[in-house]
């Protein structure tokens, strides 16, 4: 990801939960990036190195 997607997180209020949800920071960075969305099944979280890499297993299809 681009250093700007983290940038946006810290813009962006924390939830009920405490949480930055990056979907609310990548909807901050539409008016100057090509933003998608790829539907992995249900909510993914993305808290750890290995919850990245499990959502990145889910996109690809893994």
């Amino acid at each position: 990801m681009d250093k700007d997607v983290f940038h946006a997180c810290t813009l962006c209020r924390p939830s009920a939960e405490g949480e930055h949800r990056l979907s609310e920071a990548a909807g901050s960075l539409r008016a100057g990036y090509d933003v998608a969305t790829v539907r992995v099944g249900g909510r993914v979280n993305v808290n750890t190195p290995a919850d990245v890499e499990r959502a990145g297993e889910l996109v690809r299809g893994e």
